[in-house]
């Protein structure tokens, strides 16, 4: 009897066993998907971030009433983000205070990159009566400067003095007694898009009213100019 029931759930046990071996052999239909995504970042670049080798100006022998012209430098969009720029302007005399020097300043903002000398055409036009009140940037433009300029040029000018700076809506400060610092940035003028580009020049003027103490002076000029990305509202603040 014994051997019987082994013999029972030995066949038992071997059915399950081919039964499970069974289920083992089935195959289900399947799907599947899957997505992916890569975000490359923008490159935020003026200049390359590379310092500018051109000087802002040179001169000897200044005098009262005299002026140097400076030279034309340029300020590249180098990414490929929309960018702001602050400019600031620190002119400093090593022996006075600088309120003498009055800073004129000049700017072409273009997308084509015209020559040098046609920039320079630019720059005759716009330098006309350029020490004598001829300077605001709301003015109305001669029709011989517009026309000097090609469509998509535009121009910006001013004088870089407390008064009409602030009344550009730029900030002006006098640092210490010899310098005088000017930031300018808040203009849309100084955003400048992909590809774009703003030639500048800054002129120097000693006034008549400089007196003896400025014989044998140095005066020194520096611009710093800052980039920053436009998304979010992301403009610098002038704070005075």
């Amino acid at each position: 009897m014994k051997s019987v029931k082994k013999a029972l759930l030995a066949t038992s046990l071997a059915g399950a066993l081919v039964v499970s071996a069974g289920y083992g052999t089935y195959s289900w239909f399947t799907s599947s998907t899957s997505a992916t995504g890569t975000i490359d970042t923008g490159n935020l670049s003026v200049n390359n971030g590379e310092t500018i080798t051109t000087p802002l100006f040179t001169g000897a022998k200044f005098a009262p009433s005299q002026v140097v012209y400076g030279d034309l430098i340029t300020l590249e969009n180098t990414g490929d983000l929309k960018q702001n720029l602050k400019l600031t302007y620190t002119g400093s005399v090593d022996k006075a205070s600088a309120d003498p020097y009055k800073i004129y300043y000049m700017a072409f903002k273009y997308k084509a990159k015209p020559d040098m000398d046609e920039i320079n055409d630019w720059r005759m036009e716009w330098e006309k009566g350029f020490f004598n009140g001829n300077h605001n940037p709301q003015m109305s433009m001669a029709k011989s400067a517009v026309a000097a300029l090609p469509k998509g040029v535009e121009v910006v000018t001013g004088e870089a003095t407390v008064e009409e700076v602030q009344a550009m809506s730029a900030l002006a400060k006098s640092s210490s007694e010899g310098d005088k610092t000017f930031k300018f940035g808040k203009d849309e003028f100084f955003t400048l898009e992909e590809d774009q580009y703003i030639t500048m020049a800054f002129d120097v003027k000693l006034d008549q009213s400089a007196g003896n103490e400025y014989q044998g002076a140095k005066y020194s000029g520096n611009l710093m100019v800052q980039a920053k990305q436009t998304d979010q509202g992301a403009k610098f603040e002038n704070k005075k």
